[in-house]
């Protein structure tokens, strides 16, 4: 088969340019939700929300062992036949320009909301999507490399933290499972949709040079968002307790916090500065879904003269469907769980069920 992508990346930097995928806007937003559907739980939804992405990495790599060159683009089709696959490919890749929108106007709306007031958010939508079109135009290697420089910085300063320790009280942490577990099951549906982002792996398992780690990086991947989400959440339950519930953005009140010696402040400019990296390496990754699937679904000879175009519309997607920050939190909360969890977790199930049931049926006759 030919492929669009000559390019070749490491397991580990798969890694790299998963991580952040997933969770570069998920950090910001998902502790308040969490909050106000466990209360004092909110610490445990993170575990039992990664369920459906320990499953949906599964299922991506069970489709990639069937398919080991293709993406989900390509083998919808040889699982659907043309006419169903070419609509499931279309349905995929329209949901991916959209998710896409929404996480462009979180961001843009967060920098505009928390740290430079006076700019219309509009600048910051395209100067992000405008550095993530020219990383997905150098192919996945580029995206790999820069995507190493920035999960690395982005994680460093998750550290900082840390300083925050001698302030925390356990006690916000009590009474645990107050009402049951169904409130945790509640907030931990939000983390859900973020986890079944997890399926974005099956467009990079095709170009990963060592094939056999794929599996073992996808997990590991999401374990570590499980552990950064939980680090993430005990911070914030511990030192604003259930009030952390009535912010936007939790994580970033209690970084303006942190005082080294009353000397050293203002870390929210760092933790700023590493989320947008963060965040490029996200819209980088969706992007690159976007453009090669698209590419192959009008079988184009190369993915690379559509990424700029596939750009400039993201950025009208992320004004045309979305009035203001509190229809986004409205549809992280009720919508999203759903819909991204059957898009990216459900339907995949059903292809990879298909596809080992015809493999199945050609075996037998």
């Amino acid at each position: 088969m030919d492929m669009l992508e000559k390019g070749k990346i490491s397991a580990l930097q798969m890694e790299f340019l998963i991580v952040p995928a997933i969770i570069a806007t998920g950090v910001l937003s998902i502790p308040s939700i969490s909050g106000r559907l466990a209360g004092h739980d909110m610490w445990m939804t993170p575990i039992a929300g990664s369920i459906i992405g320990f499953i949906t990495v599964f299922i991506a790599w069970k489709l990639h062992q069937l398919f080991p060159r293709m993406t989900p683009i390509e083998y919808s089709e040889q699982i659907l036949g043309k006419a169903l696959g070419k609509l499931f490919n279309f349905f995929l890749v329209s949901f991916y320009l959209h998710t896409t929108g929404i996480v462009i106007r979180q961001y843009s709306d967060f920098i505009t909301g928390n740290v430079m007031l006076q700019t219309p958010s509009v600048i910051f939508s395209i100067t992000i999507v405008f550095v993530s079109a020219l990383a997905v135009r150098g192919g996945i290697e580029v995206m790999a490399r820069s995507a190493v420089i920035c999960t690395t910085l982005f994680m460093v300063t998750s550290l900082s933290l840390l300083l925050l320790l001698k302030e925390i009280d356990l006690s916000y942490m009590r009474p645990v499972l107050e009402n049951g577990l169904l409130p945790v099951m509640k907030g931990s549906l939000v983390h859900s949709s973020w986890f079944s982002e997890l399926f974005l792996l099956a467009f990079i398992f095709p170009f990963i040079n060592d094939s056999k780690k794929g599996l073992r990086s996808g997990m590991k991947s999401a374990l570590y968002i499980v552990l950064l989400l939980l680090y993430v959440n005990f911070f914030v339950l511990t030192l604003l307790g259930v009030s952390s519930v009535n912010q936007f953005y939790p994580v970033y009140s209690i970084v303006r916090a942190i005082s080294v010696f009353g000397f050293f402040e203002n870390f929210e400019v760092i933790i700023t500065a590493s989320w947008v990296l963060g965040n490029f390496v996200k819209v980088s990754v969706f992007l690159y879904a976007i453009s090669l699937g698209l590419a192959q679904l009008l079988k184009l000879s190369d993915y690379r003269p559509i990424v700029f175009p596939l750009a400039l519309l993201l950025i009208f997607l992320s004004y045309w469907d979305i009035p203001n920050i509190m229809s986004v939190v409205e549809f992280s909360t009720r919508t999203q769980p759903f819909y991204f969890v059957i898009v990216q977790t459900v339907l995949p199930l059903l292809l990879l069920l298909i596809a080992m049931a015809r493999r199945k049926w050609r075996e037998s006759h």
